[in-house]
């Protein structure tokens, strides 16, 4: 008798399983289907500045022999030194002097000064750049002549009022 409840158990399962899996499949879903459409690219247009004064323009017409900073940013500060507090008097700085200008050189010694956190006004005269830096500390100024040695750039510091 056990055999008979529990297969009429399972057949009464078994059609409780199949109706519920066939309302299932046989229900009406609404599909929206967005299409893309195909827009093609449209083209930007390109105006070209006219004006003879265009720094692109003057950029391509540098002769190779100037001096040009090896670096595709360049970070100016006009008003160095600290004189944008208002004192307008000399202050004390120190030149840096090195035997060469080349551009490799100066690289070097504008990374040391960087490295060093040492602020610093380079000044192209001629062909031959000056450098400026303002330290309070003998001895700071002593290890920028000490690390640009290892570049072989023999430099000295020399006190100049600006």
């Amino acid at each position: 008798m056990q055999k008979k409840v529990l297969g009429g158990l399972f057949l009464l399962l078994f059609v409780a399983v199949g109706f519920f899996l066939s309302k299932l499949l046989h229900q009406d879903v609404d599909v929206n289907v967005e299409v893309a459409r195909y827009e093609p690219y449209k083209t930007q247009e390109i105006k070209q500045e006219t004006s003879q004064k265009a720094w692109i323009k003057e950029m391509a017409h540098k002769d190779a022999r100037e001096f040009v900073f090896p670096v595709n940013e360049l970070f100016m500060q006009i008003d160095a030194f600290g004189q944008r507090n208002g004192s307008v008097g000399k202050v004390k700085s120190f030149r840096l002097v090195i035997d060469r200008a080349d551009r490799y050189s100066l690289f070097c010694i504008i990374q040391t000064l960087t490295s060093l956190r040492l602020p610093y006004m380079v000044i192209k005269e001629d062909k031959v750049p000056l450098i400026y830096i303002e330290e309070k500390s003998e001895k700071q100024l002593e290890n920028v002549v000490l690390e640009l040695e290892k570049y072989d750039i023999k430099s000295k510091i020399v006190e100049v009022w600006l």
